[in-house]
């Protein structure tokens, strides 16, 4: 029996709490991917998908949306069925660096406001790679604010 690659994972799955998704490609470096992760790893508020295989994730998603809709999440798409488990309303944070292709159709998927934070070039040193990820957290903070702020939390 052949089983199908897996199109992307979760780096840090989502709680209930879950307000920013980070969505990146798994082409992002190990370092910057290890360096987000350790950073948000005791955050409730924020997640991690890194997407493997953009092209296919996208393709499947088109094909099974394009027909007679699912009739459970066992025959949703891929797409759908790792974004049905973040809440409404949370954000998707597109990291995109270099040439890796964009993931902003993701957003559609179940409806999920979506940011971009293009970060350029892909860095070379560990000291760019930093500023990178530094980049994405205050990203992740705004975004955490605004929904603190809608909720009337502050």
């Amino acid at each position: 029996m052949q089983t199908r690659p897996q199109s992307a994972i979760w780096i840090k799955e989502p709680s209930a709490d879950a307000g920013v998704v980070i969505v990146s490609s798994v082409e992002l470096p190990k370092y910057m991917i290890d360096q987000l992760h350790l950073a948000i790893d005791d955050w409730d508020q924020v997640a991690y998908l890194a997407v493997n295989q953009s092209r296919q994730l996208m393709l499947d998603w088109l094909r099974v949306e394009s027909g007679t809709p699912p009739s459970s999440l066992a025959d949703a798409s891929d797409a759908r069925q790792l974004l049905c488990r973040v809440a409404k309303g949370s954000f998707l944070l597109e990291v995109e660096a270099g040439t890796s292709p964009g993931l902003a159709w993701l957003g559609s998927v179940c409806g999920h406001p979506l940011r971009v934070i293009d970060l350029g070039a892909v860095a070379l040193s560990i000291e760019q790679m930093d500023q990178q990820v530094e980049q994405v957290l205050t990203a992740i903070r705004r975004l955490a604010k605004s929904l603190l702020q809608e909720r009337g939390v502050i």
